[in-house]
C-alpha cells in the first residue's frame, strides 16, 4: 500500500510539473514566433512594456514589490511584461474580498466585543491602547477578558492539548491547518475526528491543497466525508499559472465548542512533533485559549469556511455561539487579556506588518523574536534598527538549519546591517526554528502563524493572537531564555564580507518579494 501510494504522488507530481512545463514552451513558443515575423507584435510589446512599467509606478502598494516587477520588466520585456499581466490578474481575489466583506458583517453582532475589557486592557497597559484600538475598531478584532492562556513552548505539548481537547468536545470542532500529512500525528488525531463525527459533533475539517496535495492521498477529503466530516480543500490547486495561487490558507486553528482554541506555528506533520527527523531538532510553539478568546479564533476559521458555503446565515452564527456566563469570569494571575485576529491578502491592509511595527515602537525594554525566515520591508527593518539603536534589547532567532536554501541564504542577507544596528541575531544550533512569536518587555507576546517575510506577510491568509498579561508571559520568557542559550550569536567577525557572497545576496535581496 505504501508502495502504491508512493508511485502514485510520484506520477502526480511529474505529470503536474510536465503540464506546467508544457505551458512555459507553449507560451515562449507563440511569443518567439510573433516577434520574428512581425514588426506589429514587437511594437505591441514594447508598447505595452512601457504601459505595465508606468502603472507598476503608479499604482498602491509596497516598494519592494514595485522595484522586482520593474527590474524584470527592463530585463525581459516580452516576458516580464506578460508574466506580470498574468500573476496580478486579480477577478478571482475581488470576488473573493466581496464574499469575505458579506461574511464580516455577518459576524459582527456575534463578535461579542467587551467594552470593559478594552477599557481596563487599555489601563493595564497604556503603552499598547493604541494597538487594542486599532485592531478592534479597524479591523474588526476585538479585545476579550475572561480567557485563560496555555503557552505550549514544542510540538509534541500542543499535540497532547489538542487530542485532549478534541476527546473533551461536545457540539462542533473546526479543524483549519495549512499542511497535514500522513503519519502518526494525522493518524491520531483523525481518529478521534472520526469517533466524535459518529457521535453526532459537527466535525469540520480544512487544509490547504498546495500545503498537503504531496503528503495526503487524494481519496483524504472523500474518507472523511463517508465518516461523517465535512472537508473542504481550500483553494485547490490548478497547474495554470495564475495569481490566485499565491493567496494559500496558512492559518492553524483548531476550535472545540468555541470555548476552547488552538493556534501557533505547528502543522499537523510528523516533523512538527519530532516523530521524525528533518532538519534537526524541530522547534515550534503553540497557544490554547479557553474562555471568550476562544470564540474570536472560531470566528477566524468561520471567515473562510462561509466563503465556501453560501448558506451561511445568523441562524447558524446563533446556534455555533457558546453561553458565556458573566458571573464566571477568569480571575487570577495566569488569566489574560486576548485579541485574536487574521490578515487576509485579498484586502489593503496588512495587519500582520502594522501589529509587528507597533509591538516594536511600543517597546520600552526589549523585543525577543522567533521566526524561521527573515526576509524584511523597509518598513519592518527600519522598525527594528530604530528599537536597537534606541537602546532596546533587540533579539531575532532563525534556524540554524534550513529548510529552503535560498530563502535561508535571503534571511542571512539582512544580518549585516541588523547586527551593526545592535541588533542581537541568533540562529536555532539543534535544528530549525519554525516558531512564529513575540514578546516585548515581558508584558505583552504574539503567537501565531506569521512570519517576518513577504510571502506571510502579504500574500497568505494568516492569523495570530495577541496576549497581555498573565502567567504566560512568564512562560514564553522562560522558553526564550532556554533557547538563546543553546542558540548560536551571529557577530559581525562570524559574517562571510567576501565579494562572490556579497554579490549573491544583492540578487536575492532583489527578487526577495517573489520568495
Amino acid at each position: 500500500m505504501s508502495k502504491k501510494w508512493l508511485m502514485y504522488l510520484f506520477k502526480r507530481r511529474v505529470l503536474l510539473a510536465l503540464f506546467i512545463i508544457v505551458q512555459f514552451t507553449i507560451f515562449g513558443f507563440i511569443i518567439n514566433q510573433s516577434l520574428a515575423y512581425s514588426i506589429f507584435w514587437e511594437t505591441l510589446f514594447t508598447l505595452l512594456s512601457i504601459g505595465v512599467a508606468l502603472h507598476v509606478v503608479w499604482k498602491k502598494g509596497k516598494e519592494a514589490y514595485k522595484i522586482t516587477w520593474i527590474l524584470q520588466v527592463l530585463i525581459f520585456p516580452v516576458y516580464g511584461t506578460l508574466f506580470y499581466l498574468m500573476f496580478n490578474r486579480q477577478t478571482r481575489t475581488n470576488k473573493l474580498q466581496h464574499r469575505l466583506e458579506d461574511i464580516y458583517r455577518l459576524h459582527k453582532p456575534f463578535s461579542q466585543p467587551d467594552e470593559a475589557a478594552l477599557t481596563s486592557a487599555k489601563s493595564d497597559f497604556p503603552n499598547h491602547g493604541r494597538l487594542m484600538h486599532y485592531l478592534e475598531h479597524t479591523g474588526g478584532f476585538p479585545l476579550y477578558g475572561q480567557t485563560e492562556a496555555e503557552f505550549y513552548p514544542i510540538g509534541e505539548d500542543f499535540f497532547e492539548g489538542m487530542k485532549k481537547a478534541l476527546k473533551e468536545a461536545e457540539h462542533y470542532i473546526f479543524f483549519e491547518f495549512f499542511i497535514v500529512a500522513e503519519g502518526i500525528m494525522w493518524q491520531e488525531i483523525l481518529d478521534l475526528l472520526k469517533e466524535k463525527a459518529q457521535a453526532g459533533v459537527d466535525v469540520r475539517v480544512m487544509y490547504d491543497d498546495i500545503g498537503s496535495f504531496v503528503t495526503l492521498p487524494k481519496n483524504t477529503a472523500e474518507d472523511m466525508r463517508a465518516s461523517g466530516i465535512q472537508c473542504r480543500i481550500y483553494n485547490p490547486f490548478h497547474p495554470i499559472l495564475t495569481s490566485s495561487q499565491n493567496n494559500r490558507d496558512h492559518r492553524k486553528i483548531l476550535s472545540v465548542d468555541g470555548k476552547v482554541a488552538f493556534t501557533g506555528g505547528v502543522n499537523i506533520a510528523d516533523e512538527y512533533i519530532n516523530a521524525v527527523k528533518r532538519f534537526g531538532h524541530w522547534k515550534d510553539n503553540g497557544i490554547k485559549l479557553v474562555g471568550r478568546g476562544a470564540w474570536g479564533l472560531t470566528l477566524i476559521f468561520l471567515q473562510l469556511w462561509q466563503t465556501m458555503d453560501e448558506s451561511s446565515c445568523e441562524k447558524e452564527m446563533q446556534k455555533l455561539m457558546p453561553f458565556f456566563e458573566e458571573e464566571k469570569r477568569i480571575k487570577g494571575t495566569s488569566a489574560a487579556y486576548i485579541q485574536p485576529f487574521s490578515d487576509s491578502p485579498t484586502d489593503q491592509i496588512n495587519y500582520g506588518e502594522h501589529v509587528f511595527i507597533k509591538l516594536i515602537h511600543a517597546a520600552k525594554e526589549s523585543v525577543y523574536i522567533y521566526t524561521p525566515y527573515l526576509i524584511l520591508d523597509e518598513n519592518l527593518e527600519t522598525a527594528l534598527i530604530l528599537a536597537a539603536q534606541s537602546g532596546i534589547d533587540v533579539r531575532i532567532i532563525t534556524p540554524k538549519k534550513w529548510d529552503k536554501y535560498l530563502v535561508h541564504l535571503t534571511t542571512r542577507s539582512y544580518y549585516e546591517e541588523l547586527v551593526d544596528a545592535g541588533i542581537k541575531i541568533y540562529e536555532y544550533s539543534p535544528g530549525f526554528m519554525h516558531a512564529k512569536t513575540v514578546l516585548v518587555d515581558d508584558e505583552v507576546a504574539l503567537v501565531g502563524t506569521i512570519n517576518f517575510d513577504y510571502r506571510s506577510l502579504y500574500l497568505h491568509f494568516e492569523n495570530a493572537v495577541l496576549i497581555y498579561g498573565g502567567t504566560i508571559m512568564s512562560d514564553i520568557k522562560k522558553d526564550m531564555t532556554k533557547t538563546f542559550a543553546v542558540s548560536e550569536r551571529i557577530t559581525a567577525q562570524k559574517l562571510n564580507h567576501s565579494k562572490g557572497v556579497r554579490f549573491v545576496k544583492s540578487v536575492l535581496r532583489i527578487f526577495a518579494p517573489l520568495m
